[in-house]
């Protein structure tokens, strides 16, 4: 597979392919991708902006509200960093409610060059040893790491940094994708390069025991077709709170330490494929122009194991920066949403997750607008 958000300049523009594989341990009962690749090809000038999404910057206005009761956070007084900050659409609302002490920390020099030029002052680089000179930040009472957990391959050493940054009272925060939603719903198209992990609580427990770190609180959010969120305190002596205990037993009747559970996954995407294949050309037969809508990484996951190309005539992009490029492997042009003149197409929403704000937003497009995961059955 290509690198999922890695677009093309140009149709025939070379691009790499690298295997794209989970394996499943069956002692730390951790997934993760058997091939990594090297982040600086993938991290070094990003296309993906969390600012472009509603939904997003909400999720995180909310998110800033609850940590600064539930933590009693200080507008002086508290540092707060954010990891992997993208844009600052984390970090944003504390910067609107008077937070003085913040900081994101984001390899991608566009981004990064983005968020402090919108006065959210940013690192430009990734967290690790020979960085935290330069981050120059002890003591810190927040640390926010928000679909980044996923995306690093030296985990290890971003932990030990994270806690070597935390006060002895503060709080890691850490949101990513859930792994039990992936298997349950079969969202196999959030199985990419940048992600090397896919996280239960369970590995997450076994993960942080290791830095004899203890995970204290756990809750599902509803982002990227569903993720949980972590609190993480050095505090050994922490009371851990009944969610995680009840997480980890629900997990544990799912199967998630079984390896079973994996293989029935994989057994059910390949269905899937086949299935989309079908009902796709189906479209294509009724001689109707058929448009996708939205290039997330997940869409180059999902055509390019499906295989479609001239299936669909281009795809529509709020993101300027996608514009005039196209997807990796299948070569699919991404356009801005003015070429569509009339509404006489059918519309295939490849960003799932926002499918019912895109089919409101965007009704003037068409009059057929179809989730890529309807055509799964």
């Amino acid at each position: 597979q290509p690198l999922a958000n890695n677009l093309l300049n140009k149709k025939n523009e070379k691009c790499e392919l690298f295997p794209l594989e989970v394996n499943f341990c069956d002692k730390c009962y951790n997934c993760q991708l058997s091939v990594s690749v090297d982040p600086k090809k993938m991290f070094s000038n990003y296309l993906y902006t969390s600012s472009t999404s509603k939904v997003f910057r909400d999720h995180f206005v909310s998110a800033a509200k609850k940590y600064i009761k539930d933590f009693k956070l200080n507008k002086r007084s508290s540092t707060i960093i954010d990891v992997g900050s993208n844009d600052g659409v984390a970090l944003k609302p504390f910067l609107e409610l008077g937070f003085k002490n913040i900081l994101g920390i984001e390899p991608a020099k566009n981004l990064a060059k983005m968020a402090n030029k919108n006065k959210i002052k940013t690192f430009n680089g990734f967290l690790e040893s020979k960085n935290l000179k330069k981050i120059k930040r002890k003591n810190v009472d927040l640390i926010l790491a928000s679909n980044v957990f996923a995306h690093s391959d030296k985990l290890q050493e971003m932990a030990e940094c994270m806690l070597k940054l935390l006060s002895n009272k503060g709080t890691i925060i850490i949101e990513v994708q859930y792994l039990l939603n992936t298997l349950k719903d079969l969202t196999f198209d959030n199985i990419y390069h940048e992600h090397y992990n896919y996280w239960s609580l369970t590995s997450l427990v076994n993960f942080f025991n290791k830095f004899n770190a203890k995970i204290f609180r756990s809750e599902t959010v509803n982002t990227h077709g569903g993720s949980i969120r972590i609190y993480v305190k050095k505090d050994k002596k922490v009371k851990i709170e009944s969610s995680v205990k009840k997480m980890l037993r629900d997990e544990n009747n799912f199967g998630i330490k079984k390896f079973e559970t994996y293989k029935k996954f994989g057994q059910e995407v390949y269905k899937i494929r086949e299935n989309v294949i079908r009902n796709i050309k189906k479209y294509k037969n009724d001689k109707s122009k058929v448009i996708g809508f939205g290039a997330p990484a997940k869409a180059t996951t999902a055509l390019n194991f499906f295989g479609i190309n001239d299936e669909i005539d281009f795809i529509v992009e709020d993101n300027k920066l996608k514009h005039n490029k196209f997807i990796p492997g299948v070569k699919i042009p991404i356009k801005n949403k003015k070429i569509v003149k009339n509404n006489d197409n059918t519309m295939v929403v490849l960003a799932w997750n926002f499918f019912k704000d895109i089919k409101k937003n965007n009704s003037n497009l068409s009059k057929n607008f179809i989730n890529i995961k309807e055509l799964e059955n």
